[in-house]
């Protein structure tokens, strides 16, 4: 959400890019917006995208005073160019939680709000630090309880492994900033065959942006498999969907960790404070958790390089976009529309992340109908 917000302010469109000025112009707008700003913009998004019926709300769903603040947002005039989710699929949270910026950002934060060891902070950072504090500490904020915690949720970050249990059966590699294991309500009800589904996939993909170069030997893609298995995909990420459920928190998590992005991004007043200046954003986090004794993921850099990609190719599935193998190529095609460049990174840095080899054939994952879905046969 918040690197697209960027991307528009900066004059930025689906088929050109904005300048380099332009965009350091839009990030330090962002980076200083104040909080509330933020909040509503994400509530502008999420009206956007949960339309209801004029006779309810008279236009505006979100109702009352709400809907007044939500027109007067700083960031009114700046909404995604397409109908839908304004926002990324928690695989790009995922991506970005794995890499512990946030809880070294957490780092960060109370150490200039609780002393002067990581120096004095310039004007500039002191704006970032007070979004920081709602959009990752959960300070309370009337108009968004969505972004706040409560003596049932007590931890944002706790709200976030619980979704990705349920939708991926998949927790973050660490456990809390003191190296012990972090207790959440893990829900019973996951979609304990997607990492394994997901793998498969992105190998049958491989297989076929292989072939697509291949003129004359025997052609390996098997379309049929590769819609059977978007098809369980999207069967089971709808299932944790139902009703609108988690679509919330999904937003507050995009919001979040789109926070964490921008920062990293560039040499930000908040990195230059810290004299964390790099050239890449995963050096920036090894940096800044030097600084506060925390370091990241071994592996951070293949997460953010693939947590935009992840989160295309996830929210594709989930659309059920796939109707039919002839449907196929949107996943591995390199013309647009389809995603063949997305997917091809994600299979890169999913591998290099976990560790696993996803280009070397492997048993597969057997797929059958019942009762007018697909299931995963013995689980």
């Amino acid at each position: 959400m918040i690197p697209q917000l960027v991307y528009r302010l900066a004059g930025g469109t689906a088929t050109v890019p904005p300048a380099a000025a332009a965009l350091a112009d839009a990030t330090e707008d962002v980076l200083s917006a104040d909080p509330l700003d933020l909040v509503l913009h994400a509530d502008q998004l999420w009206e956007l995208a949960t339309p209801r019926p004029a006779s309810v709300t008279a236009g505006l769903p979100a109702g009352g005073i709400r809907g007044h603040l939500i027109v007067n947002n700083r960031f009114l005039a700046f909404p995604p160019p397409t109908p839908g989710k304004g926002w990324d699929h928690f695989g790009y949270s995922f991506c970005i939680d794995n890499t512990r910026a946030p809880q070294i950002l957490l780092r960060v934060l109370k150490g200039f709000r609780s002393g002067e060891g990581l120096g004095i902070p310039s004007a500039a950072t002191q704006r970032w630090l007070d979004a920081t504090e709602v959009l990752l500490a959960g300070a309370i904020n009337p108009m968004a309880a969505w972004l706040s915690t409560s003596a049932v949720r007590p931890s944002a970050e706790a709200v976030r492994r619980n979704a990705y249990w349920r939708m991926f059966n998949m927790d973050l590699s660490f456990g809390t900033d003191a190296n012990a294991p972090f207790v959440y309500d893990k829900a019973e009800a996951s979609n304990r065959s997607f990492p394994q589904l997901f793998e498969e996939l992105l190998f049958e993909l491989w297989r076929a942006i292989e072939n697509l170069k291949n003129l004359v030997g025997a052609n390996a893609t098997d379309n049929d498999r590769i819609f059977r298995l978007a098809e369980q995909l999207s069967y089971i990420l709808r299932t944790r969907r139902q009703n609108g459920v988690l679509d919330r928190e999904e937003l507050s998590a995009s919001l979040a960790m789109g926070w964490v992005e921008l920062t990293l991004a560039s040499n930000t007043p908040v990195v230059r404070d810290l004299r964390a200046d790099a050239t890449s954003p995963g050096d920036r986090l090894r940096i800044i958790g030097e600084r506060v004794g925390l370091a990241p993921h071994s592996k951070a850099g293949a997460f953010m390089s693939m947590a935009n990609e992840l989160s295309l190719v996830l929210r594709t599935l989930e659309a059920n976009q796939l109707q039919g193998a002839n449907d196929a190529p949107i996943l591995y095609s390199p013309t647009k529309p389809a995603i063949g460049e997305e997917s091809l990174r994600v299979l890169t840095e999913w591998s290099a992340a976990t560790g696993r080899d996803l280009k070397a054939l492997k048993a597969a994952v057997p797929i059958q109908q019942q009762n007018g879905r697909p299931q995963l046969v013995g689980r």
